[in-house]
């Protein structure tokens, strides 16, 4: 009787996070990245970050066969592009982690190294979203603009990759996995957050092909 009065007493919110699924926590790290990662240093959902960076490496890899079969017409370089990029995607997940989780830990952080991979792979899930739609502007941009004099589609590309950019590993939920799974004071995790970005736009911009 106790314990029924006990849970009653709390929010049904906190209830229902405390069961929150892969799917309920997909659009939560999206819309509401606070919240979905905010039980991330007591209950670091791992088994979901994998699933979330595999997804993000599957699309984003298709996407890479898709345009280099388009310019090269090989197929065993595009295989190879594919298997190549799916690799690095977990290469990046495992340096990413690390990094940011010996940043958050000389600044003063309280996580642990499962909560930086928690909450790094968990920060794919724009980029999930990003390789879609770039799979997307691959196959139409390619059906509609053969040669693509004006560089329309390296354009839209960037542009795309550069919110995902800001929206992940290195943007908003960077600075929440930060706050929340790490316990980094979030001034701190707003800085580290926002020169991450920086130095990642610096980056995109300039091996990008649209410029």
């Amino acid at each position: 009787m106790l314990f029924e009065a006990t849970l009653r007493t709390i929010p049904s919110d906190f209830q229902n996070f405390s069961q929150m699924t892969l799917a309920q926590r997909f659009p939560a790290l999206l819309f509401e990245p606070d919240y979905g990662t905010s039980d991330l240093y007591d209950k670091p959902a791992l088994g979901q970050a994998f699933i979330m960076v595999t997804l993000y490496a599957s699309f984003s890899s298709f996407n890479v066969l898709l345009s280099t079969a388009t310019k090269t017409e090989s197929f065993s370089f595009s295989l190879f592009t594919f298997f190549l990029t799916f690799f690095i995607a977990y290469i990046s997940w495992f340096f990413l982690s690390v990094f940011l989780h010996v940043l958050s830990d000389l600044l003063g952080g309280l996580g642990e190294l499962h909560n930086a991979f928690a909450f790094t792979g968990l920060a794919t899930a724009p980029l999930v979203v990003t390789s879609v739609v770039l799979i997307f502007v691959t196959m139409f941009g390619t059906a509609l603009l053969d040669d693509d004099p004006d560089g329309i589609l390296r354009y839209v590309s960037f542009g795309v990759n550069l919110i995902g950019i800001g929206w992940g590993w290195t943007g908003v939920l960077c600075y929440f996995g930060l706050k929340n799974a790490e316990r980094l004071d979030s001034i701190k995790a707003m800085i580290l957050s926002v020169t991450l970005f920086f130095l990642m736009g610096i980056f995109h911009t300039v091996y990008s092909e649209a410029f």
